[in-house]
């Protein structure tokens, strides 16, 4: 027998007892999954107590019950009956009964029924429109985001190219003010040194201004004595008719080129107190020793040498060197410089003096002799422009001068070079070249430098000795 029929026997009617099997059939209906577990699940709204992520879930759940249940006509169940006797009577009893109750419940299920089915498309139609809808606006969304994703892209984009331009303007404007702060430093600079050049060309205009109102005062003085005689042999001690200090200033350089050269003794005269400078001249070293907190005296036979450096508050006595020297206590000096002076001497003049200077000079201290190269050959043709000259003095003469005296640590040192472009010049091979052409270029290399050596050797050179 089908679970959907109901079995009305023969017995007694009984309303609870049929009631009870319906409930029994609508819980198997409903376990089978025919039947919705109770109403809720039928007429209940998503919104209630339903997650928002499972609503769509339970709404295409009830649209499926209502597609397959919207016809409520029940034509799965017939009438029968089991008594032996009276069974085809009750069973014709009962259609009858059916009959007439159908006559008045059919309409209302055929209404029921054709609401449902209306209701049933309607909600169909709405699900479809729905769907569209979220297609639609699905579709629109993506098209919002890829919109907002291009607008954010070009943002960026417009962000980060500013940034960047921001960058460069701020590297730009760093750049300008590092070309401002190196031109101002510049101008500085500049302003400093036309300064400086202006300050230099200042005292050197004074400076010449001096030594020319110097030399009118000596001219004139001379002019007044009547000290203009005829020509006469020059000595170191006797210059009265030619003027030296003009000699000098035309031909030996000017005072700061001699000091910068004479800076490079000044080591062998620190912490002296009492140096003497013979043959002082324009006192360039006793000015070094000044500056320096040196004591030191010069001694020159020039008179106007003499005059020159008193105008320059410079302690110079105007006497013949060995004469000033005898009246000196024995080693009572801590320094003896001699600068270009001994070329001017005799033989025996010049051995005299040196003796006398290693009495006078203190143990443990130092003289020095500066003079002529004449181991340099364009020294030597420049050495007889001076008239006052005697003869050059070679380094190994006067090396021997300063042995014979006693003198110790005798080194010589060697000035005044010659500037590398004025020499003859060496070749050197930058391509690969034979074992005999590389030693014609060794040959010739080492002819070029002794030729060097001779022609434009050194112009100076200084013996050194100490007690």
């Amino acid at each position: 027998m089908d679970d959907n029929t109901i079995e009305i026997r023969d017995d007694e009617i009984n309303v609870e007892k049929i009631m009870e099997k319906i409930r029994e059939n609508i819980r198997r209906r409903q376990a089978a999954g025919e039947l919705p577990p109770d109403l809720d699940s039928v007429t209940g709204s998503p919104s209630r107590n339903c997650p928002v992520g499972e609503s769509d879930n339970a709404i295409q759940r009830d649209l499926s019950y209502i597609s397959s249940n919207w016809d409520i006509h029940n034509n799965s169940y017939f009438i029968s009956s089991h008594h032996p006797y009276f069974g085809r009577f009750l069973v014709k009893g009962r259609q009858m009964v059916h009959g007439e109750v159908r006559r008045y419940v059919d309409p209302i299920v055929y209404k029921q029924t054709v609401f449902n089915q209306s209701t049933e498309r309607v909600l169909n139609c709405l699900a479809q429109s729905e769907e569209e809808l979220d297609e639609k606006i699905s579709e629109a969304v993506k098209e919002r985001d890829a919109f907002i994703s291009k607008i954010n892209t070009k943002l960026e984009n417009t962000t980060h190219e500013l940034e960047n331009t921001t960058y460069k303007l701020e590297n730009k404007i760093h750049e300008l003010e590092n070309t401002t702060h190196e031109l101002e430093n510049t101008t500085h600079e500049l302003e400093n040194k036309i300064y400086e050049d202006v300050q230099t060309a200042v005292i050197a205009i004074n400076t010449d201004i001096d030594k020319k109102a110097w030399l009118a005062q000596v001219l004139e003085k001379r002019a007044q004595q009547g000290l203009a005689q005829k020509s006469a042999p020059l000595t170191s001690a006797s210059k009265e008719n030619a003027n030296y200090f003009l000699f000098e200033e035309r031909f030996r350089g000017s005072r700061e080129e001699i000091k910068q050269r004479q800076l490079a003794f000044l080591s062998y005269f620190e912490k002296c107190s009492h140096v003497i400078d013979i043959g002082s001249g324009r006192g360039e070293f006793l000015e070094i020793l000044k500056d320096h907190d040196i004591g030191g005296i010069g001694v020159d036979s020039d008179s106007d040498m003499v005059e020159y450096c008193r105008s320059h508050q410079l302690d110079v006595e105007h006497s013949d060197a060995i004469a000033y020297l005898e009246t000196l206590k024995d080693k009572s000096l801590d320094g003896i410089f001699i600068d270009q002076v001994v070329e001017h001497l005799e033989p025996e003049y010049l051995i005299r003096l040196l003796a006398l200077c290693y009495r006078k000079l203190k143990n443990g201290y130092y003289i020095v002799i500066e003079t002529v190269n004449p181991l340099s050959l364009v020294s030597f043709f420049n050495f007889y422009l001076d008239m006052s000259h005697q003869k050059p003095v070679h380094p190994y003469t006067l090396k021997f001068l300063l042995e014979s005296s006693q003198y110790r640590e005798i080194e010589l040192k060697y000035y005044s070079e010659i500037p590398e472009k004025a020499k003859l010049r060496k070749i050197y091979q930058s391509d690969p070249c034979t074992e005999n052409e590389r030693k014609f270029l060794d040959n010739y290399n080492y002819n070029i430098d002794l030729l060097n050596l001779l022609l434009w050797g050194p112009m100076d050179y200084a013996a050194i000795g100490k007690k």
